[in-house]
């Protein structure tokens, strides 16, 4: 037998605060059984409690407000289990950035400086196969992974192996305007297979300052600071973009990265 509960009462009940409970009626996510129209007192019903706390236990998990919703109307258990499935990634995305993010402040805390070992190298003009996009900084972890995994299909489709590791470029002003170009580039001498976004292009020759990453990409900005700081100390640095080689091969993390730093042509 179902039996009514004023909103402060289904609070308590379901442990949901009488705020989340407007709100959540608000945007059409839990309406209680009966409203008030002179009042606009909220009254409940005990048959709503399962569905409160499961709704309590999604926004713990840091489901969205529309993510919830879609998995409690959904038609299917395919797709209430695929809208849950897609969360769950983007958790464990998250974890992984933490852990990452944990792992970089205590080699901060632990190591006074970082040192390096550095090598100048002219790199030759060579042809690559190339996605560029302009993107904000907050954006880049998640469009390095589409772009690598597009560059990965593209290798699968051909039956030459490529003349170099994957490499890639960022400009300044990703950094220092929070939005800028980002290139994703393998070393090939073949055409573009069709249906793709890649594009063939030219890397021009220049000089660098090339200092060697081992580990997590995430903490490859302390090997990064520590070679700008090397070439700005000794005023040999020139404009453009930092380029990076992923020598793993495939850009998987952790690995080892060569960091090149733009220098003047005599360095």
């Amino acid at each position: 037998m179902t039996a009514r509960l004023t909103i402060g009462e289904f609070a308590f009940v379901t442990h949901l605060s009488k705020k989340a409970l407007r709100h959540y009626h608000e945007v059409g996510l839990l309406e209680p059984a009966h409203t008030d129209p002179h009042t606009g007192y909220r009254h409940y019903g005990t048959d709503q409690v399962a569905q409160a706390q499961i709704i309590r236990c999604y926004r713990g998990l840091d489901m969205p407000l529309p993510d919830v919703k879609a998995v409690l109307g959904a038609e299917s258990a395919e797709d209430r289990n695929a809208i849950i499935a897609a969360h769950l990634t983007r958790m464990e995305d998250q974890l992984r950035e933490t852990g990452e993010a944990v792992r970089t402040l205590r080699e901060l805390l632990t190591a006074e400086t970082t040192e390096i070992d550095v090598e100048f190298r002219t790199l030759p003009a060579v042809r690559v196969w190339a996605l560029t996009n302009m993107i904000a900084l907050g954006d880049y972890h998640t469009w390095y992974a589409d772009a690598l995994q597009e560059i990965r299909a593209a290798l699968a489709g051909v039956d030459q192996a490529p003349l170099g590791p994957l490499g890639g470029l960022t400009t300044r002003e990703l950094f220092t305007e929070d939005t800028g170009r980002a290139t994703l580039f393998v070393p090939t001498d073949l055409s573009v297979p069709s249906g793709t976004r890649l594009v063939e292009s030219h890397l021009p020759p220049a000089r660098y300052a090339i200092a060697v990453h081992d580990g997590d990409r995430a903490s490859s900005d302390l090997t990064c600071g520590a070679l700008g700081s090397y070439v700005t100390e000794r005023h040999i640095g020139v404009s453009g973009p930092v380029r990076e080689h992923y020598m793993s091969m495939d850009g998987s993390s952790p690995s080892t990265t060569e960091i090149c730093w733009p220098v003047m042509a005599d360095a």
